[in-house]
């Protein structure tokens, strides 16, 4: 019964993935299906046995994502989703062995709703209550981390780790013992800040934010993420998230 929690790691991500709403949702809730943004992605490729990484490219900002070839895309919806979608599904993809389950999330939030992209470029609340949120679902969370301040090739990005154990049951005819449950969420505004030359210019506000949602079930595959990069336009390839960035 109580492993059953720690199982819904992969439905959680594969079978809802990134959190899309509609307007009277939150960024936390997740939707029904994965929603396709029609954006050059492989959905069906099988693992792959190379060590070379994937890569995923956003056409519409020209964002190209890389990740470890040990994780397979999910399949993309073929229903689209009612409404508009404060957060959209970007990539969702999983990592799956006897052992252990690791999945990541890449989503954007932009403008369709005003007042989640809002509340989204308040980075350091934004993440740690997302972050909560996301795991009450696997028990009590618990900040293992919290929000720590860094740049993507000038991006300010904030990241945030966590990690939820459901009540302790206690173990019948053998039963799997129940996992803890560990999480990171990590989001960058999608333009870099530019100071007002005078004191009552208006400050350019973010049309977009990223953010990037790793969970695993083995707190020291939480190091899996230094292998994530992306790269702006035609910029060089940056670490979505440093090694400066996590305790």
């Amino acid at each position: 019964m109580a492993f059953r929690s720690a199982l819904c790691i992969p439905a959680l991500f594969l079978c809802v993935t990134a959190f899309s709403q509609s307007p009277s949702q939150s960024p936390d809730q997740a939707p029904e299906s994965i929603q396709s943004q029609n954006q050059s992605q492989d959905q069906t490729a099988p693992q792959s046995t190379s060590n070379l990484p994937r890569s995923f490219h956003d056409p519409l900002l020209n964002i190209t994502y890389f990740y470890p070839a040990r994780f397979v895309p999910a399949a993309a919806a073929t229903a689209p989703e009612a409404g508009p979608q404060c957060v959209k599904s970007n990539l969702s993809a999983s990592s799956i062995t006897p052992v252990d389950t690791s999945v990541f999330v890449l989503s954007t939030i932009d403008s369709t709703c005003p007042a989640v992209l809002s509340g989204a470029a308040r980075l350091g609340p934004f993440v740690r209550e997302q972050l909560l949120r996301q795991l009450k679902r696997y028990g009590d969370p618990v900040i293992i981390q919290d929000s720590t301040h860094y740049t993507i090739d000038g991006h300010p990005a904030v990241i945030a780790v966590a990690s939820a154990k459901p009540a302790s049951e206690p173990a019948v005819n053998g039963a799997t013992p129940v996992k803890t449950t560990f999480a990171a969420k990590a989001c960058f505004l999608g333009n870099i800040p530019v100071k007002a030359h005078k004191k009552n210019e208006p400050v350019d506000p973010p049309k977009h934010v990223f953010c990037f949602d790793f969970t695993t079930q083995q707190q020291t595959l939480l190091s899996l993420m230094f292998s994530f990069s992306m790269q702006f336009d035609a910029d060089s390839p940056q670490p979505l998230v440093p090694g400066s960035a996590l305790r």
